[in-house]
């Protein structure tokens, strides 16, 4: 999938639509965030949780869900 289109869908989510300037103005950041979460997870994983215990590869370690409807 295209990262505008990636972009554009995760702004629905939240009900925000933008137009093709707005969402071209974020792909750089987006791009920044996809770089630094890889260097976040290479960090987690390059070390133990505990003896014998490591990180799940299964689940992510950054989640893009924060909580939608608002502060409480």
């Amino acid at each position: 999938m295209d990262k505008k289109a990636i972009i554009a869908a995760k702004l629905g989510e939240w009900g925000m639509t933008l137009t093709e300037s707005e969402i071209d103005q974020l792909v750089p950041a987006y791009d920044n965030l996809l770089r630094w979460q890889e260097v976040v997870h290479g960090m987690l994983r390059s070390r133990e949780i505990a003896d014998g215990m490591i990180f799940p590869e299964s689940e992510p370690l950054l989640i893009y869900a924060p909580e939608k409807g608002g502060s409480k």
